[in-house]
């Protein structure tokens, strides 16, 4: 398969793009910074651009059968929209280049699997985090809605 990958330098990114690529996928890592690639610059595509723009994701979706969104804030806890604006670019853009499959990945706490999690992490999803998981909620709602083939995906914390 051919994969972008959005979110390729972060840790959980890196993951992906690792998988992918010993799996025998074709990656394209979609970066703000080439150089954060480090040794995966050898094994993928990488194509420099910005995840918020509908303009850049055309350009780099075309021709790829998944889009794989492994957006993160390291360690902020302010979302600044961009996982809404990232969600709605990334839908536009697989819509204009015939892109349906996408693999989301947003987090534990966020939607119904909020009542799944103990008072504690309650607490800080609700509070420390509240920018983010607000932020990812809106842009996970916008996915579920798109009638694109997509898959969710949460991971802890």
């Amino acid at each position: 398969m051919k994969l972008l990958i959005l979110g390729a330098t972060g840790p959980t990114g890196r993951h992906v793009v690792d998988l992918a690529v010993r799996s025998g996928d074709s990656v394209t890592a979609f970066v703000r910074n080439p150089a954060a690639l480090g040794d995966l610059a050898e094994r993928v595509t990488p194509v420099t651009g910005d995840a918020t723009s509908h303009r850049d994701l055309a350009a780099a979706a075309a021709g790829h059968d998944a889009i794989i969104a492994a957006l993160g804030r390291g360690n902020s806890v302010r979302a600044d929209g961009l996982f809404t604006r990232a969600s709605a670019a990334v839908l536009g853009a697989a819509g204009e280049v015939g892109v349906s499959r996408l693999v989301w990945l947003s987090s534990f706490g966020v939607g119904d699997t909020f009542d799944w999690s103990s008072a504690t992490q309650k607490l800080i999803y609700s509070t420390l985090l509240r920018s983010i998981y607000t932020d990812k909620e809106i842009a996970d709602e916008s996915i579920r809605s798109s009638g694109l083939d997509w898959t969710w995906s949460t991971r802890p914390g």
